[in-house]
């Protein structure tokens, strides 16, 4: 029997086996990035880049889904929309990786345009955005403040801050 679990406080660890998955050349920036690991090997993964005050652009990479990938959605979003309080989160892949467009519409992003060309082969790009409300994955259940950073180990009282070194 596998043993998964999700990992909040590695975030370069993640980070980097992301940016592997996804064919990522180039460094990330400022970023944050939590995933699953699952006997020891990490199987999910979320990176949240390039932040404005309203903004992220995200990457999702999975090899092996399974029940905790499903649990890192709903930290995904209660990361971006409730702590980070953003308004959208914009995702970009390339148009002939259907799959990963019918994944990520499944979960709730819907297309918002295509850039011409812009792939790293010339190929076009599909803009997607998730907002807030679209979210499918963890409808009916909110997650609380003290439930992410018991996750991760920590403990917190008062107000969270918007920030991508704190977590």
């Amino acid at each position: 029997m596998s043993n998964s679990r999700i990992v909040l406080n590695e975030k370069d660890r993640v980070g980097d086996w992301v940016a592997q998955q996804v064919g990522r050349k180039v460094t990330w920036g400022s970023f944050y990035a939590m995933g699953v690991e699952t006997d020891g090997d990490i199987t999910s993964g979320l990176v949240f880049a390039n932040f404005s005050e309203t903004n992220a652009s995200a990457h999702i990479a999975v090899t092996k889904a399974n029940k905790k990938f499903s649990k890192l959605l709903d930290y995904g979003h209660f990361y971006a929309f409730e702590l980070c309080k953003l308004r959208r989160l914009t995702g970009l892949t390339h148009e002939h990786n259907t799959r990963a467009i019918a994944v990520n519409e499944s979960i709730g992003w819907v297309r918002e345009g295509i850039m011409k060309q812009a792939g790293t082969d010339g190929q076009d790009v599909v803009t997607l955005v998730l907002w807030p409300e679209n979210y499918r994955k963890g409808k009916g259940r909110r997650m609380k403040d003290h439930e992410f950073y018991a996750t991760m180990g920590v403990s917190i009282t008062g107000n969270t801050e918007r920030s991508t070194q704190n977590v």
